[in-house]
């Protein structure tokens, strides 16, 4: 039994963890530094970043299987 409540905090917690969808980045990344990373990567695990795309009327996009994500500063 104590190995199932482990196994569903530890599996809870993972899933707390992965990269929540933002909102559409196609308009904001025209202003704001971006990049696409593999839908599967989280907050531990990160996949290898591929380029922005952009659409002719301006909206980025990624390849498939890649979501756009805002490049984080620094501090």
């Amino acid at each position: 039994m104590r190995s199932i409540v482990v196994f569903s905090a530890t599996l809870v917690l993972l899933l707390g963890c992965a990269q929540a969808p933002q909102p559409d980045l196609a308009l904001a990344c025209q202003t704001a530094k971006c990049t696409c990373l593999p839908e599967t990567s989280g907050f531990i695990l990160k996949g290898e970043a591929a380029a922005v795309l952009w659409k002719s009327n301006g909206d980025a996009y990624c390849p498939e299987g890649y979501v756009l994500s805002r490049v984080e500063k620094k501090k």
